[in-house]
């Protein structure tokens, strides 16, 4: 919802002369009601002044009287409009005839001669004061287009000088509000709905009936309020900021009273409303493109921090593990314990510390997978020794396929994958439960799937969604973790040209299947 201003935000209508942005000519409004009987009262004056000094004239100067009112017409072209010139043209005739021509105070007219002048001279007369009407329309309406191109322009290097959005739109405002003679407002939107943001300048207050008018126009996206056909009873003449598709506020107009807005005047709104419009969306660019900078910066930075700190920990993680071998080999009871917990320990922060190498090898870059024959069986074999730690108090179901063929992947990558899932099931699932490692050919699809199932609670409906993007864990998840190993599965996965698809195990837990591309060997693979 808008508020109105505070009052040190408002601006007056005008600003001094002094203080006129690049020296502002102001573009005047029409009256409401064109007092247009000043120019029949002085075609009724010109015409009578001739009448009397014609009326001073020897009665054969007729003609010459006919000719000074066709003078007079032609000259009063020059200064009044179309139907105070035909007016002229009638009033003259008339006179003429009436008054001038024989049989005097008669309009009838026996002599030939004299009807053809007279047809000839209204002819001439109605056509001359048209002609020259229409020239100085064109005229004017050509001195009017030079002026709104001429304001534009100057417009365009205002908005053009400003540095910021506020400054902007308080130097729009103050321009406008000169060039017009007017009140003007600027309401901006967030998310296309009105919203002071920034506070944006203004010199009349938009609030309850103005209010519903502006929220009319943005949502309309035409020009709303006095002058228009919608909510006329409003004080302002509102037009929304758009640009293509996009509504980035609306422009309020509060015209003094007793003016009229012409249609020039609307179209020259209109173009400062798309200036304004494009003005803000240059600007929300430019304000998202330096947040995009700053993230992918703070992204390298997190990246290189990452990278390093997991290098850096290695080293002291392989001389503490060996430590916990050596110190085995005393076979005390007194060390035992303490060397069992250092070793889970430190067998917990090596498989985090590489989740951050893997995570930082993805974040860097396309990963290029090393693809060569493997044993399936061997593959499984190799990930239930990476989770043998985790899975000791789970019961195993391993099944492989008969059929099951020899598959071309990367060893390496498709290992770490599954013991990932591995110890995501073991850490997600109560004491005493099975999981269950499935591999088999999709022959349909032309793909090998390995399954990891396990008895626990399976996956929130409001998590599914969220659970392969990193350092995202869920509610009833236990401490210690970094929600990086589904985040890996599935880059190592995308890296092979693989999917991975979530599910639910039959008979209640969740089910993650890992499906490969599975290539057909041409000459039977080495042994």
């Amino acid at each position: 919802m808008v508020t109105p201003p505070s009052h040190s935000n408002q601006l007056k209508p005008q600003t001094s002369a002094g203080q006129r942005i690049n020296s502002v000519t102001p573009l005047r409004f029409e009256e409401a009601q064109p007092s247009g009987w000043r120019e029949y009262l002085l075609v009724a004056g010109v015409i009578a002044a001739l009448t009397g000094a014609g009326l001073l004239l020897p009665e054969s100067y007729y003609v010459q009287v006919g000719l000074l009112y066709l003078l007079a017409i032609n000259l009063l072209s020059l200064r009044v409009g179309r139907a105070p010139i035909l007016t002229a043209g009638i009033l003259a005739a008339f006179c003429w005839d009436f008054l001038f021509v024989p049989p005097y105070f008669n309009f009838a007219i026996y002599n030939l001669e004299d009807i053809l002048l007279l047809i000839t001279y209204f002819v001439v007369a109605l056509v001359a004061g048209q002609l020259t009407a229409r020239i100085r329309a064109q005229a004017r309406n050509e001195r009017l287009r030079q002026e709104r191109a001429t304001a534009l322009f100057q417009f365009t290097r205002v908005l053009a000088e400003a540095k910021t959005l506020d400054e902007a739109a308080n130097m729009a405002v103050r321009h406008m509000n000169d060039l017009l003679g007017v009140q003007t407002a600027l309401v901006f939107t967030r998310e296309n709905t009105l919203e002071l943001e920034p506070p944006a300048p203004a010199s009349f207050a938009i609030d309850g009936n103005e209010l519903q008018s502006a929220t009319t126009a943005l949502s309309s996206r035409q020009s709303v309020g006095r002058f228009t056909e919608v909510q006329s009873n409003a004080v302002g003449y509102y037009l929304p900021l758009v640009r293509e598709e996009q509504v980035f506020g609306v422009l309020g107009i509060k015209i003094p009273p007793g003016k009229i807005l012409t249609n020039g005047q609307k179209e020259l709104l209109e173009a400062f409303s798309q200036q304004l419009a494009l003005m803000i969306e240059r600007a929300r660019l430019r304000a998202a493109g330096e947040r995009e900078k700053l993230l992918a910066e703070s992204e390298k930075l997190h990246r290189a921090l990452l990278e390093s700190v997991s290098h850096e920990l290695r080293t002291p993680l392989a001389v503490i593990m060996a430590t916990c071998d050596k110190f085995s080999n005393y076979n005390s009871d007194n060390y035992a314990g303490f060397v069992a917990e250092i070793r889970t320990a430190g067998m917990r922060l090596t498989h985090l510390v590489g989740n951050l190498l893997d995570q930082t090898r993805l974040d860097s870059g396309p990963l290029k997978p090393h693809l060569d024959w493997c044993d399936p069986r061997d593959l499984i074999n190799a990930a239930l020794r990476g989770a043998a730690g985790a899975l000791v108090n789970h019961p195993l179901e391993i099944m492989v396929s008969d059929d099951m063929p020899l598959v071309r992947i990367d060893f390496a990558l498709a290992e770490h994958m599954l013991v990932n899932l591995l110890l995501n099931a073991a850490l997600h699932t109560p004491a005493g439960t099975p999981v269950s490692i499935i591999a088999g050919l999709d022959a349909a699809s032309a793909r090998v799937f390995f399954a990891v199932a396990d008895r626990g609670p399976g996956f929130p409906a409001l998590l599914r969604e969220q659970l392969f993007k990193k350092f995202v864990r869920g509610e009833a998840a236990p401490s210690g973790g970094l929600g990086l190993g589904l985040s890996i599965v599935r880059g190592f996965t995308l890296a092979q040209g693989g999917e991975v698809v979530l599910g639910d195990n039959p008979g209640g837990g969740a089910k993650i299947t890992l499906y490969l591309p599975h290539f057909v060997a041409k000459n039977s693979p080495p042994e």
